[in-house]
């Protein structure tokens, strides 16, 4: 049994070791390789940002999951479009922020920290985006075995009749109507 009381939410740095996330499947390899190979850069650089669960008592810290999370937009059919004005009846896209990656080691999948994660990333666009900067939708092209995780979160598939034929089908979640589940 891990002992998860030292494990912290931040953001990636550079001396963290992105090389014991063992993620159980190896159709989630592309989520290891991005961690190990990409997620330091794209943070750096400003195309995406990444916040890792890590047990800093470890020298170097040890990734225990991660998200990251990038700029988005959303094309939205009329059956989906915010409500609220007649205005948005002019636009097709929508501002979003996007789950780009969302990864828990097999070591504490199904203890939540998915979920927690979520919760965290609701009120990070919550509280640090949405009153600077318009934003309505957090969305995710999901893996097919993720599906329902989203879905228990309050996460709606787009396109209903492709969510079994798409490899990643695309989700949202309304940050103006709703809380995480």
């Amino acid at each position: 049994m891990i002992d998860v009381g030292n494990i912290i939410l931040r953001q990636i740095q550079c001396n963290d070791s992105t090389t014991k996330l063992s993620l159980g499947k190896s159709e989630y390899t592309p989520l290891k390789t991005f961690l190990k190979k990409n997620a330091f850069e794209f943070h750096q650089y400003e195309i995406a940002k990444t916040y890792v669960l890590v047990d800093e008592n470890l020298k170097p810290p040890r990734i225990w999951g991660y998200i990251t999370l990038m700029n988005s937009e959303i094309l939205l059919n009329e059956g989906h479009r915010p409500q609220e004005t007649s205005q948005t009846s002019k636009y097709e896209a929508f501002p979003a922020v996007k789950i780009a990656r969302l990864a828990i080691d097999k070591e504490l999948q199904g203890l939540g920290y998915g979920a927690k994660l979520l919760n965290w990333c609701v009120s990070h666009i919550k509280l640090a985006i949405m009153p600077y900067v318009g934003c309505r939708f957090l969305v995710v092209d999901a893996k097919r075995d993720s599906v329902e995780f989203y879905q228990k979160s309050g996460f709606v598939v787009l396109n209903i009749d492709k969510k079994y034929t798409e490899e990643h089908p695309m989700m949202f979640f309304d940050l103006y109507q709703n809380n995480i589940a």
